[in-house]
């Protein structure tokens, strides 16, 4: 009885420090950690460079309006996704759905991999950004450079966009 409470014991006390150990993360728990831009625009229906121009936030969720001034593309774009919606365009207005910080920031201009929520109603036309944090780059003088650095992902710390999305 005693090794039988003991060992709950130790249990209780692993799952508790790994749940304590998960929720400190800045990027959360992914099904997918991404080792290229390939991969990541593999998974994403769009590439879009933009500034957020204003923000709602409800809930836990913060919604980004973003009108897009370039549109770079990758020979990968959307391989791994069933969905058949274009990619946006220079000009489109996109909203970015985001449920965990970061956020983006009103007044910065972002380089996003993209991807669709797949949700209901309105939210259905929103996006998600792909791998979480994974494909969120900010502005930073000629190059994009990843707002998350410690996502887990292998990923360029910065990206220069010259038409196509490249390393």
């Amino acid at each position: 009885m005693r090794t039988k409470i003991a060992g709950l014991l130790v249990l209780w006390i692993a799952v508790g420090g790994a749940l304590a150990g998960c929720s400190q993360s800045t990027s959360g728990s992914r099904h997918t950690l991404y080792n290229s831009v390939d991969a990541l625009a593999a998974d994403s229906s769009s590439i879009v460079v933009g500034t957020v121009a204003e923000q709602s936030v409800a809930d836990d969720v913060t919604v980004s309006t973003i009108t897009v001034t370039n549109a770079p593309t990758n020979p990968r774009l959307g391989a791994n996704l069933d969905d058949d919606r274009a990619p946006a365009a220079v000009g489109d207005t996109v909203q970015v759905r985001q449920i965990a910080p970061p956020a983006l920031e009103v007044g910065e201009e972002y380089l996003l991999f993209l991807t669709p929520t797949m949700l209901p109603a309105e939210a259905g036309t929103q996006y998600f950004v792909t791998g979480a944090v994974a494909g969120l780059y900010v502005r930073e003088g000629d190059d994009f450079r990843r707002v998350v650095a410690d996502s887990g992902d292998t990923l360029p710390d910065t990206i220069t966009t010259i038409g196509d999305v490249s390393e």
